[in-house]
Formats: structure tokens, sequence, C-alpha cells
């Protein structure tokens, strides 16, 4: 990795957020670029306050010499957001935040370049293990919703098929990551009232039918 700039001190940004630091005049930050790549041009930019911490480090991740991901960190070099454009169309599209103690907590998508937020990763912060995936696949809220246990595995599952805000369609998980039991409500009662069993290979097993309205199955076959 070469050194190919390094900028003046200008001056020093007192107690501000490094969330804000794309409004302030970065000038007054020691800056440096690097050229990670070696195409004889600068890719990556590091932004540094009088404590000797960095701030902010901008990229060019497609060497179209324009940035594209933006590491924002407080005065005291602790990591705060990444936003970054994944797909190099000039729009944001991923989002990634960071607790007090600089661990990732949630990761926030735009899958589909409409410039909304349609998927929600969500981390344990002390084990960086997911904890909860959200996600609207219709652009009317949150339509999956998929749980995870503490080693970061996948248990269960809910789905409003049909987006009108409730949850129609329940699944559990087996360790190896194939579904156990998938649970429906087709009649639009909010509690499910068709059941399918399935093998830890995958295959299906029995299926249950709640044929009196309580909830529970009470016909398998």
């Amino acid at each position: 990795m070469r050194l190919v700039a390094v900028f003046c001190l200008c001056g020093i940004l007192a107690g501000v957020n490094a969330v804000e630091l794309a409004a302030q005049d970065k000038a007054s930050l020691y800056k440096e670029g690097k050229d990670s790549d070696g195409d004889g041009k600068a890719d990556t930019w590091t932004y540094i306050n009088n404590k000797s911490k960095i701030e902010l480090i901008e990229s060019d991740n497609n060497a179209d010499g324009t940035v594209d991901k933006w590491r924002r960190f407080n005065a005291d070099g602790v990591r705060v957001k990444t936003e970054t454009d994944t797909d190099f169309d000039g729009k944001l599209d991923s989002w990634v935040f960071f607790n007090e103690e600089g661990n990732k907590i949630r990761v926030e998508k735009d899958s589909n370049s409409d410039e909304k937020v349609d998927k929600w990763q969500h981390f344990d912060p002390a084990s960086g293990n997911l904890t909860k995936v959200e996600t609207d696949s219709k652009g009317k809220g949150v339509d999956q919703t998929i749980f995870y246990n503490a080693e970061g595995k996948k248990v269960r599952m809910e789905m409003d098929s049909d987006a009108d805000g409730k949850v129609d369609q329940w699944f559990s998980f087996y360790p190896n990551g194939k579904y156990k039991e998938a649970a429906y409500d087709p009649n639009k009662s909010g509690k499910p009232n068709v059941w399918q069993q399935y093998n830890e290979d995958g295959s299906k097993g029995k299926a249950g039918f709640d044929t009196d309205g309580d909830g529970k199955p009470d016909k398998w076959q």
C-alpha cells in the first residue's frame, strides 16, 4: 500500500459528532490519501483529528474516482456508522450502525435501489452474531422476520404473505437450517389452522389441521 498524498493540518474540529462530519469542513482535519490497489491513484482518504484519532475514512471501491464508502468515527476513534453505495449508482444503499463501544448492532439495506430501506439485520454486540433479520419485500412494511439463537443459527420465522400487516405463516427450523414445521392461517383468523411437519433431511412429515377453530391441530394425516 503506497502513500500518495498528505495534506496539511489546517485546524481541528472540536466536539463534532462523526455522523455530522460530512457536512462540516473536512479540510480542517489532517487528511492522507492512499493507493490501496497500486494503480497510481489514491482511492482511500483518512481524516485524523488533533488527538491522532481517525474520524472519517472515505474510499473509492471501483476506481471510478468517486467516493462510495464512508466509515465514520467519533472524536475518540470509535466506530459510529458506515455508509456505502454498493452498486455504484451514486446512491447510498447500505448503512452499518455501531454502539458506544464500536460493536456492530444493526445493518440497514436498500436492496432494490428505490432509496428506501427494505432489510434490517440486528446483531448481538458482544458476539457479533445475527439475532433478527426483518425484510420488507413488498414496500408495505416488514413482512418477514427471521429469529436466530445465541449461536447465530436460524430458529424461527414469521411471515405476512399478503402484506396486510398481520402474520399468517410461522416456521421453525432444525439446527441444520432445514424446516422443522410450517404453520399457516389461510382463513385469516389470526392463528394457524394448518400445519406441515418436516423430517430433518427436509422431506415432508405429517400434516395437521385444526377442525374446531381452537388454534390447535386435532387431525393429522
